[in-house]
């Protein structure tokens, strides 16, 4: 029979190289588009409309998450150093996810690099949805009434850490809810990603995050491709 002591090994090593950084609050740079160059033709082959003369402004987006302090779930918004309630708004503003043990364990922050926002990256993933959707999008409020304005509240915008014994998982979740002008409904657009890893690297968060951004274009490309004004 093998003794219990070698299959904890496994899980003592990755607890240490996770907890050697898990600590510390980290910053990432995402990608200007979630979609990688390897993959950008196949998905453009697959998503890309054709114009559909239509003309499109994204008016505001605004950042409605909620932060918790010790939430059961990491799958909710929380920060360590400073905690949810101590922490500046530029801080929230960055944050992506939270770092944990092998056990679960809070900890460390991670957070997105000088010049990125999660408003930011989500209006720039929107954008590039529009169009691959046939829209037009303009960066000015031109003031036409047959211009589609959109303004867009982002609900979720977050990963997590899943622990396990030979692997972990790391989780994203982004939800906007898009009011469109004209439209007595608003648009929801939700999407939910898993990508298993050994470690929790900085570059492995950045994978997992821009795996839920390719999955939102993609869905917010169906989703809002029938706008009417």
């Amino acid at each position: 029979m093998l003794n219990t002591k070698y299959l904890a090994i496994p899980l003592l090593l990755v607890s240490a190289v996770l907890t050697g950084c898990a600590t510390s609050r980290s910053e990432v740079k995402l990608s200007t588009t979630a979609t990688t160059p390897a993959t950008a033709t196949a998905v453009s082959a697959q998503t890309q409309s054709a114009s559909n003369g239509k003309t499109v402004f994204i008016r505001s987006v605004k950042d409605e998450r909620v932060f918790e302090e010790a939430p059961k779930e990491p799958s909710t918004p929380s920060l360590g150093s400073e905690g949810a309630k101590g922490s500046p708004e530029l801080i929230k503003a960055k944050a992506i996810a939270r770092k944990r043990n092998t056990f679960g364990k809070a900890l460390g922050d991670v957070l997105l690099g000088e010049g990125q926002t999660v408003t930011g990256v989500v209006k720039n993933d929107l954008k590039n949805a529009l169009k691959k959707a046939g829209y037009r999008v303009e960066e000015i409020d031109a003031s036409r009434p047959d211009m589609i304005v959109l303004d867009v509240h982002i609900k979720q915008f977050w990963a997590w850490f899943q622990p396990g014994f030979w692997a972990i998982k790391l989780n994203a979740n982004i939800e906007t809810v898009i009011d469109v002008s004209g439209s007595g409904s608003p648009t929801t657009v939700s999407v939910h990603t898993e990508d298993s890893r050994q470690v929790a690297t900085d570059s492995a968060w950045i994978e997992a995050v821009d795996k839920g951004r390719q999955a939102y274009e993609a869905e917010a490309a169906i989703k809002l491709k029938d706008l009417q004004k």
